[in-house]
């Protein structure tokens, strides 16, 4: 300013004005008016084509641009891996992890079918006439590849198993099968093949000599144990197994009615009488008896009642395990959403008894939707605190991490200091209309896009900077208040639902004491942007372009043409130069 003042106090003004009229000073005008407004055309294109930029205004310190966002923070496809592929390229281990390994589960599936073949087949054909000699091809056939089955899993994935000893994973395959070994699921495993079917030689085939085929239970259990963790609703699953254990029992009883009406020759008026097809006779009586709606035919003797006793007894048992199962899974599923409502309606009747404002209270209740609606949980720091710091900050660097390291004043910063850092992220939801920030506050901690967009604004919310997207961060130099930095410079307004990461002054100052050398990489870092900062030039709106171009046209038509240059170099403060070349012109003509 010291510069221009001197300047203008050079030149005498009266003469210049004079010289102004002259016919060669207004050609020169006119053409470099033509000029100016194709130049001013050209750089209003590029400003508001743009809209990638970022900052937290145009000429703002906190901001940081991305480049190709689209690229950048597109989200990754997830791949659902294919079982029959996965099988087909397997490449067999020394040792199997249970917890981990896709192609165990998958085998442990196969094995639990065959067990539930022999399960419910077994008992089938030891008494109902369904084993003849027409079928009995079919049957041996199914029979021996279950025993396959069965022989695979104990040579070659049960003695690769890995197990824990003293809390280390055992994978060495010599330790993995001497452990096996020495179990009890060996044991059973050895009974559940022991080749019983040699007594057809001279016995005949009965399917009652495969009953220890029902001594392969561990790997049934093992499959249900591990397809219930990877199930997003495993409650759903708990059901459904409870229900199938309930018609399990009901099939056996069916098969007892069956044998005992066998027995009596089917002439006891309690007992199957030959009637229909015999299995859906039976279940359907084992049914009626076993869920105790009764309505079934009298028992004579002293064995039916018995049978009809235990019946009665089993079926109440079990049908109120079912109930209750269901109850149970009904309350896990909504544990959540109760806790939500519970916590919303609790909001609601303080805000009412404290008669708070009708706006404040619908941006309560749109909080509250739209945190269910979105993350199905309302405290996301009280689940993670939950778990140890070491899980916690996995989680967080593969959540975080990449957005973080892109942070200008966190680059070339130690990675520990990072993951250090990531635990002090702490979520937060702006609702459509709120301002993250205004011009002039005191800044305490520096924003991360996670989902929606912000907008940098001027002092309406018409006037927009840029537009920043989900990656950028914003507000890096208040954390550090370098050189009065910690002031907001601009508004930073949320048009929708936005997600932003905080990262609060005194979590930074917390972890950074622990890091001398990252303590000067921050203060020379932030002193640089804040640098780059005061040399930004000023943004033009459309607004202001819009005026600019009006008030070249004025001075066009009165021919203020020094006027003209006066207020050019007072909107751009940049082209003393300029305007000291076109004085020099006006005096030499």
């Amino acid at each position: 300013m010291d510069e221009q003042s001197s300047f203008m106090d050079d030149v005498d003004i009266d003469a210049v004005k004079k010289k102004c009229q002259s016919p060669a000073v207004i050609h020169a005008y006119q053409k470099w008016h033509k000029k100016c407004h194709v130049r001013a055309k050209r750089m209003e294109k590029h400003l508001f084509e743009d809209d990638s930029s970022s900052g937290e205004s145009g000429g703002e310190e906190e901001g940081e641009n991305h480049g190709n966002k689209d690229s950048m923070f597109q989200n990754q496809e997830v791949t659902h891996r294919n079982f029959l592929s996965v099988i087909i390229n397997y490449k067999f281990p020394d040792t199997i992890n249970p917890d981990t390994d896709t192609v165990y589960l998958i085998w442990q599936f196969l094995v639990t079918l065959c067990f539930m073949y022999n399960a419910s087949c077994v008992p089938l054909r030891m008494t109902f006439p369904y084993q003849t000699k027409d079928s009995l091809l079919n049957w041996l056939t199914m029979d021996y590849v279950a025993d396959s089955m069965y022989l695979i899993d104990m040579l070659v994935f049960q003695v690769r198993r890995q197990y824990l000893l003293g809390g280390v994973i055992q994978t060495d395959q010599k330790l993995t099968l001497k452990y096996y070994l020495s179990t009890w699921r060996f044991r059973r495993d050895v009974i559940s093949l022991l080749p019983t079917d040699l007594l057809y030689l001279k016995f005949g085939v009965n399917a009652v000599f495969r009953v220890n085929r029902l001594f392969k239970l561990d790997s049934y259990y093992e499959f249900n144990d591990r397809f219930e963790m990877i199930l997003k609703q495993a409650y759903v699953f708990r059901v459904f197994r409870t229900t199938g254990y309930l018609l399990y029992v009901i099939h056996l009883d069916a098969c007892l009615y069956y044998y005992i009406s066998y027995v009596g020759d089917f002439k006891s008026p309690w007992g199957y009488n030959l009637e229909g097809n015999a299995y859906v006779r039976c279940y359907f009586w084992a049914f009626m008896t076993t869920i105790t709606i009764g309505n079934v035919p009298e028992p004579d003797t002293t064995v039916e009642y018995m049978i009809q006793l235990v019946n009665y007894f089993g079926g109440l048992f079990i049908f109120s395990v079912v109930i209750g199962q269901v109850r149970d899974s009904v309350h896990a599923a909504t544990a959540a959403e109760e806790l939500y409502r519970s916590q919303k309606n609790s909001c609601i009747n303080y805000m009412q008894k404290n008669h708070i404002p009708v706006d404040i209270q619908r941006k309560v209740r749109l909080w509250f939707e739209y945190t269910w609606n979105t993350q199905r949980i309302l405290d996301e720091n009280a689940l993670l605190k939950q778990m140890p710091d070491k899980m916690h900050t996995d989680l967080a660097i593969n959540v975080h991490m990449d957005v973080l390291s892109k942070v200008e004043i966190f680059k070339e910063c130690d990675r520990q200091l990072l993951y250090d850092l990531l635990l002090k992220l702490k979520p937060v939801l702006y609702l459509p209309g709120d301002y993250v920030c205004k011009k002039g506050e005191v800044g305490r901690e520096m924003y991360i896009i996670t989902n929606g967009m912000v907008q940098v604004v001027g002092d309406s919310k018409s006037t927009i900077f840029a537009s920043l997207y989900p990656g950028t961060a914003f507000g890096e130099i208040s954390l550090l208040a370098i050189g009065g930095g910690n002031r907001r410079t601009a508004n930073i307004y949320s048009p929708g639902y936005t997600t932003l990461f905080l990262l609060l002054k005194n979590d930074l100052n917390e972890v950074v004491k622990n890091y001398p050398a990252a303590q000067k990489i921050l203060r020379k870092k932030a002193m640089k942007m804040l640098n780059k900062d005061n040399k930004q030039p000023i943004i033009i709106t459309r607004s202001s372009a819009s005026r600019y171009h009006s008030m070249q046209r004025s001075n066009l038509q009165t021919g203020g043409f020094l006027n003209t240059m006066l207020q050019v170099a007072k909107m751009r403060n940049k082209d003393l130069n300029f305007v000291k070349d076109m004085v020099l012109k006006v005096k030499k003509s």
